[in-house]
């Protein structure tokens, strides 16, 4: 019996592993656009969504709204907006989530 099921077994193993893709650290999601703007796109977003009074609003914590502390910060922001700890209080919509953490995963640039 073990040698009928051994071989079986095997060759499924091998066909179902076989549309496998490793994801890596640095993936970003399918509607990425790497030259996403950070003056046009990400910094509307984050005005909208986080420097809010009671927020990032540079009495409470770091504004978001100084591109500098955000590049600085960009994993950390990153890590948070993915967990859902921001922005604190309410949903950020899947497409500001994306292009966020694409533009972060993109080289955070000052576009």
């Amino acid at each position: 019996m073990y040698k009928i099921l051994f071989p079986g077994m095997l060759i499924f193993l091998l066909v179902s592993g076989a549309g496998c893709k490793k994801s890596t650290a640095g993936d970003v999601p399918d509607t990425c656009q790497p030259n996403i703007s950070f003056i046009n796109t990400i910094k509307p977003m984050l005005a909208t969504h986080c420097n809010t009074p009671g927020c990032h609003d540079d009495i409470n914590n770091v504004s978001l709204a100084n591109y500098q502390e955000l590049h600085d910060g960009a994993l950390q922001i990153k890590s948070s907006i993915i967990s859902g700890r921001m922005p604190k209080n309410q949903m950020l919509p899947v497409a500001d989530k994306n292009a966020i953490v694409c533009w972060i995963d993109s080289g955070a640039k000052n576009n």
